[in-house]
């Protein structure tokens, strides 16, 4: 079948399966729309083609170049692309599933909107690309490049990136929840708002980096490095964070509720205002840190550090300090009496009445069935 006949075929709505187009050009063809099943386009070449909303179903386009080409809203559903060339292409909303792009080249692509999922992308290439609002979910991109891009509300659900780079790369309100980054250096980097919830950071290193409202909930941080981090209002609610290096950081206003901090070392950190609600701290250096106003209800402290630690009304309401290290304890708030009021008074409470029809939170209970609707 020569390019025109193709072209012929698809411009009627004709579905094309099982075609050998392989080597074949079709540089700046207007395929728009066209449906394709179990063709072969390896080597093949689509250079400034028009390829929108076209669909692809376990098609083959091994080495082949798609470099400029248009495929906006066009789908590949189980497609190998090993070693394509899409530099330059316009990817906007194109979506691809259980597809193979291992070595693929996406530099300078536009792929805003862009969808991968449960796809292979290791060794492949975004330099320079546009990545506003894209998704890679549940896919590995073991080796692959995001050099000088600028990651804008780009989301990496479940996605293996270790030995990922991101040379130059800057972060907005990008996501990483549940995502492997084990081992990733992002020092001196920038992230502002970004999500790493439950995300893999072992023996990650961000010494320098600004992590500006960043949000690390249950995230794995042990033996990561965040010396001289400007990382303000950020939270870390049951991060794991044992051995992790936090020396000189600036965490002033962050959220450290129910984190592990066993063995960590914060000397030297700021740490004003800062919240250690039933955080165990066994072992935790916080020598010369300012904890002004911070607050440890119901830590554990156990032989931590505090040695040198400037305090001024520090709450260390109901926390374990077995063998906790001083050199002076000015400013510290061993029991908060209001606090302590409150616990006696919830204790005392008799149980909340139950109204009719609802649970003790009050939450509407669901209606009863009638034996006879199964009848």
């Amino acid at each position: 079948m020569t390019p025109d006949v193709l072209a012929q075929k698809v411009r009627s709505g004709e579905f094309i399966k099982g075609q050998d187009f392989k080597g074949m050009r079709f540089d700046h063809l207007d395929l728009r729309g066209g449906t394709f099943g179990e063709c072969d386009f390896s080597q093949a070449s689509f250079s400034g083609a028009q390829l929108t909303e076209s669909m692809f179903d376990s098609c083959r386009f091994d080495g082949a170049r798609l470099d400029t080409a248009d495929l906006q809203r066009s789908a590949f559903h189980k497609c190998s692309l090993l070693q394509a060339n899409l530099q330059g292409a316009t990817l906007t909303r194109v979506a691809f599933s259980e597809s193979n792009l291992q070595g693929a080249d996406f530099a300078s692509a536009g792929l805003g909107l862009a969808a991968f999922h449960k796809s292979r992308l290791d060794a492949s290439r975004f330099d320079r690309a546009d990545l506003t609002k894209a998704v890679f979910g549940e896919s590995t991109l073991d080796g692959t490049r995001f050099d000088n891009v600028q990651l804008d509300t780009t989301v990496y659900y479940r996605a293996g990136l270790r030995n990922a780079s991101f040379q130059g790369a800057s972060f907005h309100n990008a996501i990483f929840s549940e995502a492997d980054l084990a081992g990733q250096d992002f020092s001196t980097q920038q992230f502002h708002l970004c999500q790493f919830i439950d995300a893999d950071l072992v023996g990650c290193s961000f010494d320098r980096s600004r992590l500006t409202q960043c949000n690390f909930k249950g995230a794995r941080l042990e033996r990561a490095v965040l010396t001289a981090v400007h990382a303000p209002q950020c939270l870390f609610p049951e991060a794991d964070l044992r051995d992790a290096d936090c020396r000189g950081g600036h965490f002033a206003q962050s959220l450290w509720v129910d984190a592990l901090l066993a063995d960590a070392d914060l000397s030297d950190a700021q740490l004003v205002q800062c919240v250690f609600h039933r955080a165990r701290c066994n072992r935790t250096s916080f020598a010369r840190s300012e904890l002004v106003y911070a607050d440890f209800s119901y830590a554990d402290l156990s032989d931590a550090d505090l040695r040198g630690a400037t305090f001024q009304r520090t709450q260390l309401h109901r926390a374990v300090q077995t063998g906790t290290r001083w050199s002076d304890r000015l400013g510290v708030l061993d029991n908060d009496p209001e606090l302590f009021e409150a616990e006696r008074h919830a204790a005392a409470r008799a149980v909340r009445p139950q109204r009719a029809g609802r649970d003790a939170l009050g939450r509407p209970l669901p209606l009863a069935q009638d034996p006879k609707d199964f009848s």
